[in-house]
């Protein structure tokens, strides 16, 4: 008897191993066609886009009549004067600091709002949903038309201030995107923020109130640090996304007039089909996603840090 309770004892003991070492194991096996197939497919396409960016190649003619160039796309890009890189970066720097902060302040605070107990607030959330289901084509068709000269924005400038603005000037364009992009994402932001809040513990509040915080105290005290992992998710999120909008600028101006709304994104469109040059346009791809791989990375690393420092 003691010979087999010893070895039942054995038995039970080694099955809990056996349990989590598969159990260990199998999420990774899982997981592992899918990795394989998208790794495959990712570093197949950045091998060729690294190959066409040291070439010379229009749109258009075949592999066999591309030209190896080496570093001479990049160099134009970089120092030639006929070369418009770095104003497209200036752009795409106000376009991604001015919509990402506006999305960012304005969701927040709707989130707040949404997050009291007001009547209808199932409605509102459902309302402000729409502008991100709509199709991004149709976006800029319809934010088109009303920034046009007789459109509707046009038409409450002239009611409430006695001025009719040229949206589809230098000066006006890429404002007029950014209060689309802002129309249209800023709700992303609130169902984040708002599922966020719900989820928040109320004895902290509770707490606070007993000790006498003010409404400001206990949001810079109270909600902000304990939404900051979420906040920074969202941010990079949205910041990935912003990087390589293209479809609602291209339907609004094409990247015009001139280069006012040329962001990274329609300047790469511009050289590879428009200047038929496919060499400079894989050399300014291969800068677009190492910027936004850099600095997502540095996000990450600040998400890292509030989420340890939490």
């Amino acid at each position: 008897m003691n010979g087999e309770g010893l070895m039942q004892r054995e038995q039970a003991r080694q099955r809990p191993r056996l349990g989590i070492s598969g159990s260990r194991v199998a999420p990774y096996a899982l997981i592992l066609p899918a990795f394989l197939v998208v790794f495959a497919l990712a570093a197949y396409s950045c091998y060729w886009l690294v190959r066409m960016s040291g070439a010379e190649w229009s749109f258009g003619a075949t592999w066999e009549k591309a030209t190896p160039v080496g570093l001479e796309n990049y160099r134009w890009l970089l120092f030639d004067r006929n070369s418009t890189l770095w104003e497209s970066l200036r752009i795409t720097a106000v376009f991604l600091v001015t919509t990402l902060v506006g999305e960012l302040v304005i969701g927040f605070a709707l989130a707040l709002l949404l997050n009291a107990q007001i009547v209808g607030r199932s409605i509102y959330t459902a309302i402000l949903i729409i502008p991100m289901v709509v199709m991004p084509s149709m976006v800029g068709m319809v934010w088109r038309l009303y920034f046009s000269f007789d459109g509707l924005i046009n038409f409450f400038c002239e009611t409430l201030f006695r001025v009719k603005l040229n949206w589809y000037g230098t000066s006006l364009a890429l404002p007029a995107v950014i209060i689309v992009d802002i129309w249209e994402w800023t709700p992303f932001f609130v169902l984040i923020f708002l599922a966020g809040l719900q989820s928040l513990p109320r004895e902290p509040y509770e707490a606070a109130i007993v000790d006498g915080a003010s409404s400001w105290q206990i949001l810079r005290k109270l909600t902000i640090p304990m939404l900051a992992p979420l906040i920074l998710t969202a941010t990079i999120l949205r910041f990935m996304d912003i990087l390589r909008i293209f479809d609602v600028i291209f339907v609004m101006f094409g990247g015009g007039p001139g280069t006012a709304t040329t962001t990274l994104p329609l300047y790469i469109y511009r050289l590879t089909m428009v200047a038929r040059n496919v060499g400079r346009g894989s050399a300014a791809s291969v800068m677009l996603i190492i910027l936004i791989v850099g600095l997502t990375y540095l996000l990450i690393r600040l998400f890292d840090r509030v989420r340890f420092e939490g």
